[in-house]
């Protein structure tokens, strides 16, 4: 009997399901968009319900489907989602009002004027809160809408309200959990981050703590009835986002991948290290979490400005063409556009945009080169932070598609490039997990597959632009930096002004 395994992925941008067989064949796949995200401003929320709604609606769409094959043959489903921000439900299982998602900027006031207190929480943690930080955003329910704060029971991430939603069972997993309020040196929760902060309520709103392949439950009578799946179905809590897709990338799953990169609506940058105490630079907003397929650690860099920045440019240059060859200019883009500044490799919850260079003569396909451009020089500061070890970059998101770009990167950087555009990382990276824990399958080769494409580096005078190009940016960046505060001070002023009657 072939086996099939579901996977499910609740993504900023869309919603997504697939099967696999045995032999990491896929055998279905849906996707909607995601309906249910809110930007207001600095509030960039999502409505739970609506959410389980579409990851509901997917799955069923899946089963049709996978309607010619045996129900009996489903091993099981494995979930994934958003891996920050704060998912509040009472003590019914009901949500507290819209999620506050990972793109939300409302904390970060909090998290500009906490210095100490995130100093001593990242000498606890390994890691430093930032605005997409559920402890920062409790806090932040805490001191501004204290009647909701009282009413959570329970402070979940996306896809543990997709896992209670399916099985009514609330549980996590350690690997998206610990750098908010854990150590990752020690496995071990650490109460010291809530007195630290000020928080009334901290680790005993988390809901009961199982490592991956023990985080499990059996799909629901209503979920199966909305679905069309049997109850009972094995359900599996999966690691978050990230590391399933940087998995499905080929990151501690494929031979010769040293590293990985994800331009969706965030950029990634990972690399997997035995010892991240060995980082050349730990930049406060770098994150480590335990590979949940075997030895080592995953070290990232998760940036609030990915592939959208394109999508802003965009709307502010409406005649941007959306995929444009090579347009080498002297323009430099300082790519931070997101409400919440920026989280890492720079951390700072002021950080804005600039772009330098512009001139009469400037036109539209350099500017949406430009942003492109950025993109790669943070991608290259990133792996240098870390000291991603020698090997492949395996590229993976919506800028995957894009050959230009991965060609520039693979200069860039000095390393080859592969990508896979239409590989589906994600779902692949979490079949590969149901299959290590669901089927006793260790080898993920089956699941993730070889790259469509490997780039190598290009050397001679694009080389020698991209270095220069790369210098410039970062001597600018330098430069840039003490005014973002100054910067948001004055944006404030500006608005006020603007309100005045």
């Amino acid at each position: 009997m072939n086996p099939v395994l579901l996977c499910l992925d609740s993504g900023t941008t869309s919603v997504k399901a697939a099967a696999f067989d045995g032999q990491g064949r896929l055998l279905a796949r849906t996707e909607r968009p995601n309906g249910a995200l809110h930007r207001d401003g600095l509030r960039v929320e999502q409505d739970m319900a609506q959410t389980r709604a579409e990851a509901l609606g997917v799955l069923r769409d899946c089963a049709v489907q996978l309607a010619g094959h045996v129900a009996g043959k489903i091993a099981g489903l494995v979930v994934t989602g958003q891996g920050d921000g704060l998912w509040p439900v009472n003590g019914s299982g009901q949500p507290v009002g819209r999620a506050l998602t990972w793109l939300d900027g409302r904390a970060r006031e909090l998290a500009a004027g906490m210095g100490p207190a995130l100093d001593a929480v990242q000498a606890a943690t390994g890691s430093r809160p930032t605005a997409a930080s559920a402890s920062l955003q409790l806090l932040w329910l805490q001191r501004n809408d204290p009647a909701r704060h009282a009413r959570i029971a329970l402070a979940l991430r996306l896809k543990e309200w997709l896992f209670l939603s399916l099985t009514g069972r609330a549980l996590a997993e350690p690997s998206v959990l610990l750098p908010v309020w854990g150590d990752w040196r020690s496995g071990a929760l650490a109460p010291t981050v809530s007195d630290t902060l000020g928080l009334s309520r901290g680790t005993e709103l988390l809901p009961e703590l199982a490592p991956v392949g023990a985080a499990r439950a059996g799909l629901s009578a209503e979920a199966a009835q909305a679905t069309g799946l049997p109850q009972g179905l094995p359900v599996l809590l999966g690691p978050g986002d990230v590391q399933s897709t940087l998995i499905g990338l080929g990151l501690g799953s494929r031979q010769g991948v040293a590293r990985a990169s994800i331009f969706g609506t965030s950029a990634i940058h990972a690399c997997l290290l035995d010892d991240p105490a060995a980082m050349p630079q730990a930049p406060a907003g770098a994150m480590i979490q335990q590979f949940v397929l075997g030895p080592g650690y995953l070290c990232f860099h998760p940036c609030f400005n990915g592939a959208t920045l394109l999508h802003h440019l965009s709307r502010r240059f409406a005649d941007l063409p959306a995929a444009p060859a090579p347009e080498y200019s002297a323009l430099i883009l300082h790519p931070f556009l997101e409400p919440g500044g920026e989280r890492a490799p720079w951390t700072d919850p002021y950080a804005s945009g600039a772009l330098f260079g512009l001139g009469a003569a400037t036109t539209p396909s350099q500017i949406a080169w430009a942003g492109r451009e950025a993109l790669a020089f943070v991608t290259r500061a990133s792996h240098a932070m870390m000291g991603a070890p020698d090997g492949a970059l395996s590229l993976g998101g919506g800028l995957a598609g894009d050959g230009h770009f991965a060609q520039f990167l693979a200069t860039l950087t000095g390393c080859t490039v592969q990508r896979s555009p239409g590989s589906h990382a994600g779902l692949r990276g979490l079949a590969a997990i149901g299959a290590r824990f669901l089927l006793d399958a260790p080898d993920p080769a089956a699941w993730i597959g070889d790259p469509e494409q490997s780039l190598a580096p290009e050397p001679g005078p694009v080389a020698a632009y991209a270095d220069c190009k790369y210098r410039l940016f970062s001597a600018l960046l330098d430069a840039a930096t003490p005014f973002w505060e100054p910067l948001s001070a004055l944006r404030t002023k500006a608005e006020e002004l603007m309100e005045t009657p």
